[in-house]
């Protein structure tokens, strides 16, 4: 067998545990994020090959190959334990190494508790300066009919003072408990966020008096 077969059959391979983890750890709702995840980056790692150019390439991009369908049947795992399982609070969880999506399950064994996701869009029609997130709040995880409800998150690219502003609609705002796990979403992914409204809660409620201050 030459080396693109082998290539080949590790990509399979690859696919096979990608596959199986589905099967055995099924996550109903976040599955129309995580399934197309998993195939479009096996499907980049695949094509590395006719890059290759030594032995010591070869290796490191085959053993990311083999990494990156173990480490989803891990996520899954891990996913599927804390929605229904009983133990210490769960942490966000960072899909892939590009931080590019982070997945909050909360454990509904003893209450209905939603699951999160934030997920960076594609780059396209993003404003100058700006990059477009998605954040997702799933009621019923377990439900693949539930397409949660998604909110558009709007996050500047440079930082000022180690952070960067994160803008979302005011519906997301008032919904206080989602708005601050947004947050603890960002920070899993290595970003520290300014959210006007966990810093400043009330400023809705000041009303704006004849001569233009606040009231």
């Amino acid at each position: 067998m030459d080396l693109v077969a082998k290539h080949g059959a590790l990509y399979q391979g690859a696919l096979l545990v990608a596959e199986s983890a589905e099967d055995a750890y099924r996550l109903g709702a976040l599955d129309r994020f995580l399934k197309p995840w998993i195939r479009s980056r096996l499907d980049s790692l695949r094509y590395l090959l006719d890059s290759c150019d030594t032995r010591r390439q070869l290796a490191e991009d085959t053993r990311l190959l083999a990494q990156t369908a173990a480490e989803y049947s891990e996520l899954r795992e891990q996913l599927l334990s804390d929605i229904h399982h009983t133990r210490p609070e769960p942490p966000w969880r960072i899909v892939g190494g590009r931080k590019d999506m982070a997945i909050r399950a909360q454990s509904t064994v003893l209450l209905r508790q939603p699951t999160f996701v934030l997920q960076r869009l594609a780059s396209g029609a993003d404003v100058p300066g700006a990059e477009t997130w998605d954040f997702t709040v799933i009621s019923r995880p377990s439900d693949t009919a539930d397409q949660g409800r998604s909110f558009v998150v709007m996050a500047t690219t440079e930082k000022q003072n180690g952070s960067v502003t994160a803008q979302v609609s005011r519906e997301l705002e008032d919904e206080r408990p989602w708005y601050q796990q947004l947050e603890y979403g960002f920070y899993a992914l290595g970003i520290t966020p300014f959210l006007t409204a966990i810093y400043d809660p009330d400023r809705h409620r000041r009303q704006v008096t004849d001569d233009g201050y606040d009231g």
